[in-house]
């Protein structure tokens, strides 16, 4: 696989590169940094030494692509081919793309398995997508954008109608339904192209209604995989969608009213872990010890999500099997894998450390829909830590009708609570479109989210009484 070496003249600008691109990769391509110079009082600059090493450290017969900032990185860069293996030398290439972008975009081209050549093409091209935001004219925008693919490549374009556009759901089901083809694949949405076999790419990517989405193949069955993208887009991904946006559907109120009954504070639920720094000698073992808890983790989610399709509907079960779909991708392990080797820490804090990097990329996206799932993330890595730990998760005992206070509550913890045991729920933090929000209505348990102040406010066992059509909640004393 080809990889990446950024060149700054700034560590800390480099570092905010790989940040931004590690949400691209994703286990994907390998990518290194040589940025700034070992000097304290004047650390701007660039060393071709540095820039050797960083190449062979990511060295791949594949290729590597180097990109630099400024005139003297290129000047250090080039230093630096003359002073490689001859051998080696041959398989790398300085990219002029812009930096942050031309990374970004070199990094999605390598880790779909593009050539060198290739994914120094996508690199260069990298600018099409901010220049037709901003509405200037570029009649080869879109050719620029995935020439890295090569012209071989066929297509497939359609108009999202799901009233959320890709979120969780609809994207998982993408996931799984092109994971069996041989075939490379790219999904484009306005010049900007991400794999579509990684769910946490296609949430980034940010697929809303009304934009149009192509999947480009090639390869022995790139065929099928654009038909069964096509049947799958035909279906809506799997979510049912009102043929007008005027159709009025027909549901079932929750009654509003006033529910009272006593306080019940949780506690948070995240599984604690000591963090442990490891030998070399235990990397093959904490590696063996995250796969083994990752497939316990995944089988609980199967098990859930049928559980839950079985009570709540197929729709809500699927949120389940999105978790399923997440926790066993490849990627995900590598990703975890390469911590566990490089930080030489155990599987617990390596897992932590790229979950919770993944639910603050969602964090950071605009769109609200879609920036809650970061509960979910972290709802997994719970789960996931459970299995590492050895630690159970944590139940709800919930003696008779109460009404739950709390921070916040996991989707999964969510669908086992019933109406007859809880009254209510009042959450200091939340969202109304949260998978626990939305797992909450099915389940006809009336929930108040972003109540500042009720933990401090109420204490278990304490009489209150919430109106479920205002979200006040009233302390009786």
């Amino acid at each position: 696989m080809v990889n990446i070496v950024v060149v700054s003249h700034s560590a800390l600008l480099a570092q905010g590169v790989a940040e931004l691109a590690q949400q691209m990769a994703q286990g994907g391509c390998r990518l290194a940094l040589a940025a700034g110079v070992d000097d304290v009082d004047h650390p701007i600059g660039t060393d071709a030494i540095k820039v050797m090493e960083a190449i062979e450290s990511v060295y791949d017969p594949a290729g590597v692509l180097v990109l630099m900032d400024l005139g003297s990185a290129v000047l250090s860069a080039e230093t630096a081919l003359d002073l490689l293996d001859p051998a080696m030398a041959a398989n790398v290439l300085l990219c002029a793309a812009p930096l942050v972008e031309g990374t970004l975009a070199a990094v999605v081209a390598a880790s779909a398995g593009s050539s060198l050549q290739q994914v120094r093409a996508e690199a260069m091209g990298a600018l099409a997508a901010k220049s037709s935001q901003l509405g200037e004219e570029n009649q080869s925008e879109e050719s620029a954008s995935v020439t890295g693919f090569g012209e071989d490549a066929q297509s497939v374009s359609w108009r999202v109608q799901n009233p959320n556009g890709l979120h969780v759901r609809p994207a998982a089901k993408l996931v799984e339904a092109l994971a069996p083809f041989d075939a490379e694949l790219l999904l484009e949405k306005g010049g900007k192209c991400v794999n579509p076999r990684s769910l946490n790419q296609l949430a980034i990517l940010q697929v809303r209604k009304g934009d149009t989405i192509r999947l480009l193949a090639r390869g022995a069955q790139a065929e099928l995989a654009l038909a069964a993208f096509e049947q799958l887009a035909q279906r809506h991904f799997g979510e049912s969608v009102a043929d007008s946006d005027n159709a009025e559907l027909a549901g079932t109120m929750v009654p509003n009213g006033v529910v009272r009954g006593p306080i019940l504070q949780l506690p948070p639920a995240m599984t604690a872990f000591i963090p442990r720094t490891i030998s070399a000698e235990q990397v093959a073992g904490e590696q063996q010890r995250l796969q083994q808890a990752l497939i316990q983790t995944a089988t609980d989610l199967e098990s859930l999500a049928t559980q839950v399709g079985e009570t709540l509907g197929e729709e809500f079960g699927a949120i389940f099997s999105a978790h399923q779909l997440l926790v066993s991708d490849e990627d995900l392990q590598q990703a975890v894998n390469q911590r566990i080797a490089q930080e030489r820490v155990c599987a617990e804090s390596a897992l932590r450390g790229e979950l919770m990097a993944m639910a603050a990329d969602y964090q950071a996206l605009d769109d609200e829909y879609l920036r809650v799932r970061e509960l979910d993330i972290r709802d997994i890595l719970n789960r996931a830590l459970g299995h590492l730990t050895g630690l159970p998760l944590a139940s709800l005992h919930i003696g008779g009708s109460a009404l739950l206070v709390a921070d916040e509550l996991m989707p999964s913890a969510l669908v086992g609570l019933r109406r007859q045991q809880v009254k209510g729920i009042c959450l200091s933090l939340g969202s109304t479109v949260s998978h626990s929000a939305i797992l909450s209505r099915a389940l006809g348990i009336p929930m108040a989210v972003g109540m500042s102040g009720c933990l401090d406010a109420t204490h278990t066992g304490m009489m209150a009484e919430l109106d479920t059509a205002s979200g006040v909640l009233k302390i009786k004393g």
